[in-house]
């Protein structure tokens, strides 16, 4: 995928695909997009609307490269968090928009972190990325966002 060399930024390191050639570097852009809202996208209708697209379409991006909805959702939620210069790793839950400990503690596991743990201020994308079990390792779409977000 040539995508990399046509990568503008958006916010510090955070990157956006400038014309998406497909499904997967369209997906990845939604997901860069959203990292760059300062509100936390909690459920689709608001991810979608803070990148200009329709539910429809955002949840269709998703099933296209074979990722569930509400899992893409998660991941950007916890990627955004990372992203924002002002993010507190040891207070991860409260730039969630959470109202719940169960729905925390699924959030967290899924990021590979562990519930209840807090989170070390060593936290990175990278990290983040490696051991996240929202969407499967060898996924076209976390393999544009891993390119753009971590490899050099």
């Amino acid at each position: 995928m040539a995508i990399l060399a046509a990568v503008r930024p958006i916010v510090g390191s955070i990157s956006q695909i400038p014309q998406p050639a497909s499904s997967a570097e369209r997906w990845a852009n939604y997901v860069l997009l959203a990292c760059k809202s300062e509100r936390d996208p909690r459920t689709l209708g608001i991810w979608a609307h803070q990148i200009a697209v329709s539910y429809t379409t955002l949840c269709e991006s998703c099933r296209l490269i074979g990722i569930q909805p509400r899992q893409a959702r998660d991941f950007t939620r916890i990627l955004r968090l990372l992203m924002q210069p002002f993010f507190e790793p040891r207070e991860l839950a409260s730039f969630l928009d959470i109202s719940d400990r169960r729905t925390l503690d699924s959030i967290l596991r899924n990021a590979g972190f562990m519930p209840h743990a807090i989170v070390s201020r060593q936290m990175s994308v990278a990290y983040f990325l490696d051991n996240q079990r929202f969407i499967a390792d060898k996924n076209a779409g976390l393999t544009i966002i891993r390119n753009i977000l971590v490899t050099p």
